[in-house]
């Protein structure tokens, strides 16, 4: 595994400063702020601020809601550059954190999209908001009759809109928070199934 992933290492093409460490028990790099130690049977892949090499401290990501054990390099990899996009964009470090809140949370969906938008005049590369549709939602085992949409922005925003199940598009009501902990506070306070029941204007 320790020789494999070496040779692994030097076929990322945008790996510009290649360091890595290796002795007999392992080896460890550093790609974006992304920890990677394998040794003979596993590899680990994770941010943390207080390892030496990282440069980023991020305002929600840790090693606690951002560690993976893995058995296969490939799968390493793939989760090593997903997690250089979270710890260097701030849309997809609050997209990560929401996502681990909802699951911490037992929060749980079968459906989820996931994409890029923006408003008119600001429709930039740059301006795009993450927006993600989730669906089919069960909170602690109980199935609601009402979706989400949410959306990830450069200032750490996170906007979220309750829907009904099949809605019409003049539906919707906009939570009020825009903190992800506070969001997820909001939402397991509501304690109702059905939309209509949620105790919000439509917007």
């Amino acid at each position: 595994m320790i020789e494999k992933l070496k040779n692994a290492i030097f076929n990322i093409s945008d790996f510009e400063y290649l360091n890595f460490y290796q002795n007999s028990e392992g080896i460890k790099f550093i790609y974006y702020d992304v920890i990677v130690q394998g040794n003979k049977n596993s590899i680990l892949v994770f941010y943390d601020a207080e390892e030496m090499g990282v440069f980023n401290k991020l305002r929600f990501i840790n090693k606690k809601n951002s560690f993976e054990k893995f058995y296969k390099i490939s799968d390493a990899l793939n989760y090593m550059k997903y997690l250089s996009k979270v710890t260097n964009d701030i849309r997809y470090e609050t997209y990560h954190y929401f996502i681990y809140k909802l699951k911490q949370a037992e929060i749980n969906n079968r459906n989820i999209s996931f994409g890029f938008g923006g408003n008119y005049p600001n429709y930039s590369r740059e301006n795009l908001s993450i927006r993600c549709d989730i669906s089919d939602i069960n909170i602690k085992e109980n199935k609601v009759k009402f979706n989400f949409v949410v959306t990830f922005d450069k200032d750490y925003k996170c906007k979220l809109w309750f829907y009904p199940e099949k809605p019409v598009w003049d539906e919707g009501k906009e939570c009020p928070e825009t903190e992800v902990d506070k969001i997820i506070e909001y939402i397991l306070n509501l304690k109702v199934d059905n939309y209509n029941d949620i105790p919000l204007k439509e917007s």
